[in-house]
C-alpha cells in the first residue's frame, strides 16, 4: 500500500484547502502535469526547488543529478497517473504564500510551477527507509533504539540533534556536543516532548521541557527558501540560545 508522507515526516498532515483558493498559475502547473505525463525526466529534473527533501532519514536530493538518480524512488505509475489525470483548475489549489496543492497538500508547486514536495512514498523508497532505519539502530546509544521511528537529526554549531517519535503522540528529544559520538550516551536526553503543527503546509515544531528550561525545535517544511531546523533554548521568558542547523 502507497503511503502519505510530508517531505520531511509524516506528522504535518495538510489541511484541506476549501473552493475559495483558486490556482493562482494554473498554465504554469498544466506545463508541469504535461511533463509528469510525458515522464521527460530531464525537464521535470528542471521544474524542481533543491534541496527537494524526502522523510528522515532519506537523505535529500541536493541537485539534478541526484534527482536524475532516484526519479523512481519518488515517482511511481500510482503518483504519476495521479499527477497526469489531475485538472489544474480543479484539483490544484492556493495554499499562499506555502505554493498550489494537488489533492490537499499530497504536491507541492510555487507559483511558478516549480516542484517544492511531495508528501507520497513508492515502495521503493519505502524500503530504502526502512534499511537506513536499521543502520540509524546501530549508529546510535543502545538505550535509544526504542523508538517508534526516527523523526530529525541535525547538526547545529554546538550541538548534535535528534528526535525520535515514541508512540502515543511522545517525543524524545537527545543532544550530544558537536564532535561527540551517537554512539555514546546523550549528554542530554528528555522524553515526553510535544510536536505542534503551524498552519497547513506542514510546518512545525517540537517542544519539550526540562526543568526550568524549554527546548524547542522549529522545521520549516514548506517556505519561500529552503530552511534547516532551528533549535531555540529558553529559561522562562528569557531565551538563552538560538542555533540553525547547518545546512
Amino acid at each position: 500500500m502507497k503511503q502519505l508522507l510530508l517531505a520531511v515526516f509524516l506528522y504535518a498532515s495538510v489541511t484541506a484547502f476549501g473552493q475559495d483558493n483558486p490556482n493562482p498559475n494554473p498554465k504554469a502547473t498544466a506545463a508541469f502535469i504535461a511533463l509528469v505525463k510525458q515522464q521527460d525526466k530531464q525537464a521535470i529534473a528542471d521544474k524542481v526547488n533543491y534541496p527537494f527533501r524526502r522523510q528522515y532519514p532519506l537523505p535529500s536530493i541536493n541537485n539534478k543529478q541526484e534527482f536524475l538518480a532516484r526519479y523512481n524512488e519518488v515517482f511511481d505509475d500510482s503518483l504519476i497517473h495521479i499527477i497526469a489525470i489531475s485538472d489544474p483548475a480543479k484539483d490544484w489549489t492556493s495554499g499562499g504564500w506555502r505554493g498550489i496543492s494537488l489533492n490537499r497538500g499530497q504536491v507541492w508547486l510555487d507559483d511558478n510551477g516549480k516542484l517544492i514536495g511531495i508528501n507520497y512514498q513508492t515502495k521503493t523508497e519505502a524500503a530504502k527507509r526502512a534499511a537506513l532505519i536499521e543502520a540509524d539502530k546501530n549508529a546510535i546509544f543502545p538505550a535509544l533504539r526504542d523508538y517508534k521511528q526516527p523523526v530529525l537529526a541535525f547538526q547545529t554549531e554546538k550541538f548534535k540533534v535528534r528526535i525520535d517519535d515514541m508512540g502515543d503522540r511522545t517525543f524524545r528529544y537527545a543532544s550530544w556536543p558537536v564532535n561527540g559520538k551517537t554512539i555514546e550516551q546523550p549528554d542530554i536526553l528528555i522524553a515526553d516532548g510535544k510536536f505542534v503543527r503551524e498552519g497547513s503546509g506542514g510546518n512545525h515544531y517540537f517542544s519539550f521541557e526540562n526543568g526550568a528550561y524549554t527546548y524547542k525545535v522549529e522545521v520549516t517544511i514548506i517556505g519561500k527558501e529552503k530552511l534547516p531546523p532551528t533549535l531555540t533554548i529558553s529559561k522562562g521568558e528569557e531565551t538563552i540560545l538560538v542555533q540553525k542547523g547547518k545546512k
